[in-house]
C-alpha cells in the first residue's frame, strides 16, 4: 500500500461531468487528505488496514487535524490491486479512523475533479510505503 497524505487548508472535489454541467462541490478544510493506492499484495494482508491507520493517527496528531478524507488513487504504484479488494481496505480504514476522528470516503469508481491547497510545514506532506 502507498498512502501519499497531505494536511490540507481547504480540500473539494466533485464528479467529473465531460458534459460541462455543473456539480456539487464537496468541501473540506483543514484536513488531512489520504490518497490511497492498493496494491496486489495487499490483498490478505491483516496488518495493512493497522498500519495505515496508526500512520494516518499519528498525522493527524502531529497536524492538529480531526478531519480525514480517503480518497482511492490508483497511480502510485504500477502494481494494483483488484478494484472490489482496494474498495474493501479502504472501508476497513474509514471503520477504525472514524472511532477517534471524523472521516468521509471520496465516493470509489468514479472520476473527479478536485483542488487542495497544501500547508507549507514539511509534516503537511508525506508519502508512506507499507
Amino acid at each position: 500500500m502507498k498512502l501519499l497524505m497531505f494536511h490540507a487548508k481547504s480540500f473539494w472535489y466533485k464528479p467529473y461531468n465531460s458534459d460541462s454541467s455543473e456539480t456539487e462541490k464537496t468541501i473540506f478544510q483543514n484536513c488531512l487528505v489520504i490518497f490511497i493506492h492498493v496494491e496486489e499484495a495487499d490483498k490478505g494482508k491483516s496488518d495493512v488496514v493497522d498500519k495505515a491507520v496508526g500512520n494516518i493517527k499519528w498525522l493527524a496528531n502531529k497536524n492538529k487535524t480531526t478531519v480525514v478524507v480517503l480518497h482511492s488513487f490508483a497511480h502510485l504504484s504500477t502494481s494494483k490491486s483488484d478494484p472490489d479488494t482496494a474498495n474493501d481496505i479502504i472501508h476497513k480504514m474509514n471503520e477504525k479512523l472514524e472511532k477517534s476522528l471524523s472521516t468521509h470516503i471520496v465516493p470509489f469508481g468514479q472520476f473527479y475533479e478536485f483542488s487542495i491547497r497544501v500547508l507549507g510545514p514539511s509534516l503537511a506532506k508525506v508519502f508512506k510505503d507499507l
